[in-house]
């Protein structure tokens, strides 16, 4: 478990990044890239697993999806666009990047990469520098226009909900694993962790690229951050052909189009009345879709008071994903 304890002017300190940080959004989307296509990425994983990157074995030994990754990779905290950050990541003290390596090294063993930069010095830092530049051209920078408006809304819900409830309803709203416990912030599900803020404050910076829990730096003297996940909706990046075509979909081929929108938004647990909303149409047309799609066992109904909430089940996720089910 990870905790994180707070003094009275910790609290006073709180800074909600209003954009995500580009280093972090690198590291994070090179864990969803190396743990494979899934429904809410799915297209990202497609187009971004074609692109050409040089030393793109490097940038993946340094980024395993579970576990430890070095801290120099991401030094930002939403402050600073991407060149002034990949300077000071390429200013990290040798002290500094010869321990985090190390210690990355004794947990992720037999990595040429990982020698290689501890052997190569400047020059493979440099390289370093390149590959995380090549690859945030390619795997961020083209879908941060899509990516905006989703945290945009994420970070006015959570300023309203520190206006309506003060820190306290801010930090216990944070996210599903987290259990605010004055003064301590607990993330479920994490390793062995104490952070004492001591005064210093806390950035709350957000990604949707963060998947599962929110996420911490191991170094519990660097600036204190907590990134914790936006998760884009089902659907945020339509899928096309590699000349940016619309291509012809074999779920609306199969469903209609309007079928096969509700599947994807019944990803998340989902209301009739939210579909409704959503598409456009009435709650009985709603109703009936979601009963055409629950009746071929692509949709699972249940009733939770006088609400019904509507989920995909395993058989619908792996036809949005084109895989063969069995």
């Amino acid at each position: 478990m990870l905790r994180i304890h707070f003094t009275s002017e910790d609290l006073r300190r709180i800074t909600l990044a209003e954009d995500t940080d580009p280093l972090w959004d690198v590291l994070l989307s090179l864990h969803v890239l190396q743990e494979g296509r899934e429904l809410t990425y799915g297209e990202w994983w497609r187009r971004t697993r074609q692109v050409k990157v040089a030393d793109m074995r490097l940038l993946l030994s340094l980024t395993p999806p579970q576990g430890y990754s070095p801290d120099f990779l991401t030094p930002g905290r939403g402050n600073g666009p991407l060149e002034e950050q990949l300077d000071w990541l390429l200013s990290t003290p040798t002290p500094r990047f010869r321990e985090e390596l190390s210690y990355f090294n004794d947990k992720q063993p037999n990595s040429a990469s990982i020698r290689a930069l501890l052997d190569g010095g400047a020059p493979m830092l440099r390289r370093l520098g390149n590959a995380i530049t090549e690859y945030h051209h390619a795997g961020i920078a083209p879908y941060k226009r899509m990516l905006r408006p989703h945290l945009q809304a994420d970070h006015a819900r959570r300023l309203q909900a520190l206006a309506d409830g003060g820190v306290d309803r801010l930090l216990n709203e944070l996210h599903p694993d987290v259990v605010w416990e004055p003064p301590v912030l607990c993330v479920l599900d994490y390793v062995e962790h104490d952070v004492h803020l001591e005064g210093r404050g806390i950035v709350l910076l957000p990604s949707a690229f963060c998947r599962r829990h929110p996420i911490t730096l191991r170094d519990t003297d660097l600036p204190p951050l907590l990134c914790f996940p936006v998760q884009p909706p089902v659907g945020w990046l339509p899928r096309v052909r590699a000349d940016d075509a619309p291509e012809h979909e074999p779920v609306v081929a199969l469903l209609g189009r309007t079928r096969a929108y509700v599947l994807e938004q019944v990803a998340r647990p989902t209301t009739t009345t939210e579909l409704a909303q959503r598409l456009g149409i009435s709650l009985a047309m709603a109703s009936r879709h979601a009963a055409v799609l629950r009746n071929a066992g692509l949709v699972d109904s249940r009733r939770d008071g006088n609400t019904v909430f509507h989920h995909i089940t395993a058989l619908g996720r792996a036809l949005l994903n084109g895989r063969s089910f069995s």
